[in-house]
Formats: structure tokens, sequence, C-alpha cells
């Protein structure tokens, strides 16, 4: 089963609110950026002109936020060593045809993703009562199929094909982050928690020992070192006018509803973050035949409104809530 899967594959998750700024990369090909999150064993390289959506603890672009036209990557770690690529790409194929309506094969070529031999899917569905046009190009890379996916409105895929080409030539396979990064603490730190903040942000946000983080990435955010790789980010969107953060979500939700594949509310409550009344919304969503969900925990603080989402595959989402909800108590601002 699919529980080794890198990462939430939450598709514009928060685009239209949140700017993700990327990290200068000297190896990007010219007029593309990187759009990889931490600790990946990939670089995934987009055109300049593409919108990141690495906020979300994720690797991956979108083109626009009216239209389903996006880019991920993640990779996947067999709990069976014999599994071949093959038979990875057919189990793949399986769950697509379980759980996307209208679900068709219309190719399976040999392909080369980062350097290596690879097997291309290309399929379509339908979403909304519009038709997509998507592909799954993946490789065997030191023990995990590494796949790099497509997504396009078929009515708008030959438009953008040289961009998904470009996106697929750019594609790295390269070895993963170690974990062991340096520990950043400050005198308020909680015991056992570690800052996963630059030191430049208004707040810290500390984290559990076992979660990895990078204080000065210049993104808030960490991940449990599993290759489901649970995740945890902060971000903050300035509003022009006043808002608040129940309507906020309800914005959000509305994206989410028409940019995600599947989309369900199942949870919301409230609490207190930094001394502040924060909402909690629970929902789950379906991707590449896998669930997923999501606790995003909104509360606003001097004109902002932050947002801290975690994100797992709904059969670990309980394992780690325990580490979640320490992180949200440490939270505060300085």
């Amino acid at each position: 089963m699919m529980k080794k899967i890198t990462a939430l594959l939450l598709a514009l998750l928060m685009c239209v609110f949140v700017v993700s700024c990327a990290q200068k990369d000297p190896n990007a090909p010219e007029d593309m950026k990187s759009a990889t999150a931490d600790g990946e064993p990939f670089v995934l390289y987009v055109p300049n002109s593409w919108n990141l959506n690495t906020v979300s603890g994720i690797s991956g672009a979108y083109y626009t936020s009216t239209e389903t036209i996006m880019v991920t990557a993640r990779y996947y770690t067999p709990a069976d060593p014999a599994m071949t690529l093959d038979g990875y790409v057919d189990f793949c194929a399986d769950q697509y045809a379980a759980t996307l309506t209208g679900f068709a094969i219309t190719d399976r070529t040999p392909a080369v993703l980062g350097g290596k031999d690879a097997v291309k899917l290309s399929y379509t569905f339908t979403k909304d009562g519009k038709q997509l046009t998507c592909f799954q190009i993946s490789a065997l890379h030191n023990g995990d199929f590494v796949s790099l996916y497509g997504y396009c409105m078929t009515d708008l895929y030959e438009t953008l094909s040289e961009d998904f080409n470009k996106i697929v030539g750019a594609f790295v396979l390269c070895d993963k982050a170690d974990p062991n990064g340096t520990e950043v603490v400050d005198k308020n730190t909680p015991e056992g928690m570690e800052i996963a903040s630059a030191d430049h942000i208004e707040y810290r946000l500390y984290v559990p020992k076992a979660w990895v983080c990078n204080a000065e990435s210049g993104v808030s955010e960490a991940y449990y070192p599993e290759s489901g790789k649970s995740n945890v980010t902060v971000t903050s969107y300035s509003p022009s006018v006043s808002i608040s953060v129940q309507d906020y979500f309800l914005q959000c939700e509305n994206q989410y509803k028409a940019a995600l594949l599947s989309y369900e509310r199942i949870a919301e409550s409230q609490r207190t973050v930094a001394e502040r009344t924060a909402y909690s919304y629970t929902y789950r969503t379906v991707v590449e035949g896998t669930e997923f969900t999501v606790m995003q925990t909104l509360f606003a603080y001097n004109g902002s409104i932050y947002s801290f989402t975690y994100t797992a595959l709904t059969e670990n989402f309980d394992l780690h809530m325990t580490d979640v909800e320490a992180m949200l108590n440490a939270f505060t601002f300085r």
C-alpha cells in the first residue's frame, strides 16, 4: 500500500492568497526556478512564469489559479524491495482507475527522467465535467520510485506542451538531503524542541527534535523523517481589506473545491494559539488514488492572518497529532 508517499499532493494549496518565494538556485536552467521542497531526492525546475506551491510542503507549481494546470513530484519507497518499475506503474494505474472519474490510459511508453530509464503513463479523466490530460513519468532511483506528474485541462494541453517538455527535460535526480542539520534553539525553546523559523520572522515555530527542519531556509516548515513525510508549514497573508479568519478560510475553501480533485471538510474547532483565538479546519482529499487529511489552523495578529497547516496521509494523521498539538501550544510571537 502507498504508506510511504513523499508529502501531501495538495494542488494549489493556498495558491491565491500566499506567494511562495523561490530561493536562488545557481544550477537552475535559464528562465527556470526550483519548485522543490526540502529533503527530496530530486530537483524540480519550472519556468519562471509558473507559481510555486512549495509553501504547502510539497514539490510542485501551478500555471494559473483559474484552471487545473500544474506539476508535482514525489518519491515512493516500496515496502517490497523486489517491486519492479512496471509493477509500480501498474499499481498507480489501478489506484487511478478506482478513484478518478472517466479514467482512461491513452499511452504507456518508455521515457527518460533525470537521465534514468523511466516509464511514462499518459491518461485522461474528468473533473467537474471537464477533461484533464495528465502524465506520470516514473524512474527507479536509489531504491525509491521517483515520479513527475503533469495535469492540464485537455483543451489547453497543446498550448502548455512546451512548458511541460521543459520541465521534464530539466528534472534532476540526486541524493536525499541529510536530515541531521544544525539545531537552533533560544532561551525560550521548550525542552525537546528546536526552532523551525528564521530569526528575522516575527514569530517562533518550535518543533520536536524528531522532526526535520532548517531554521535558516527562509521557509517555516518541518517534516517527519518518513517517506510519507507528514509535514507542517506556517504562512501569512496580509489582506488589503478587513476580513475575519472564518471568512478567509471560506475563500480558501472555495479555491480548494475548484482546484483539488476532491475535497471534503470533516471537522472544525476553536482553540487558542499564541494567546489568540484560532480556528482549526480539517479536511480530506484524494489524490493519485491516495487519501490525505489536512488540519489548517488560522489566527490573526497585527493585521495579518497566519496559517499553520499540518498535512499527512489519512492513515498517519493521528500518529503525529501529539507533536502537532505541542507545536501549536509552543507557537509564539516575538
